[in-house]
């Protein structure tokens, strides 16, 4: 199953091509901003390095959040396009599934993850050693501030992984740090192989927001600023 893979909503672009397992091409390029532009010539790249045209993919993985409001729009549009005009399905993935994915330890033990939701708060999600989301666990919070989680009773081997994991770790959480802080391609063509063999197209291929923009309308007209 050949996969075409790309994660643009965090501090990172990165792209790649996937056959099953093996990784063909991949591209992860640190960057703040300008995915729009890069992300379309990071694609062709890629599949040229991988030898292969976009109609050779079976489909298109993309993240579909939480984060950057603006990132998540770029992928998401990018993957609709290209579906459209190769005709090939959108997988939708958490970007929490794909960085407990790419922590390596998904799977394997309880990995938690959490994501700096650049609001001076944490968005957190915990999967079991199964892979499951751990159902029931308060670790499972949305917007909230790192201190919010002390004392919560990870299991003794469980390991955390994402931008925000020093944060948590800071708290006297009392996990494991993975020193994985970023989602890749791969883990996302991983995660997307998952959801296809499970008979599914992962989630709806639209951003998934945990909170609204940081933007404030300007009093005396003009343009829109961030907070």
């Amino acid at each position: 199953m050949k996969i075409l893979a790309f994660e643009t909503a965090g501090p990172a672009l990165s792209v790649a091509v996937c056959d099953g397992p093996r990784v063909l091409s991949a591209l992860h390029l640190p960057l703040e901003r300008g995915h729009a532009e890069l992300l379309l010539p990071a694609v062709a790249g890629a599949l040229q390095a991988a030898g292969l045209e976009l109609a050779d993919c079976d489909a298109i993985a993309t993240t579909v959040g939480p984060g950057s409001f603006t990132g998540l729009r770029t992928g998401l549009a990018a993957a609709q396009g290209l579906s459209l005009g190769a005709a090939k399905p959108v997988v939708g993935v958490s970007r929490f599934e794909a960085q407990a994915e790419a922590s390596g330890m998904f799977g394997q033990t309880a990995v938690v993850v959490a994501m700096d939701s650049r609001a001076r708060s944490l968005y957190v999600q915990a999967f079991a050693a199964d892979g499951r989301v751990a159902a029931g666990w308060p670790a499972n919070g949305l917007n909230q501030a790192a201190e919010n989680f002390a004392g919560t009773p990870w299991p003794a081997d469980a390991h955390v992984a994402g931008d925000g994991a020093t944060a948590l770790l800071s708290v006297g959480a009392g996990l494991r740090n993975t020193g994985r802080s970023q989602v890749t391609a791969p883990a996302v063509a991983t995660c997307a192989r998952r959801a296809l063999a499970a008979g599914t197209t992962g989630l709806p291929a639209q951003p998934l927001y945990l909170a609204p923009p940081r933007a404030i309308a300007p009093k005396d007209g003009g343009r829109l600023r961030a907070r």
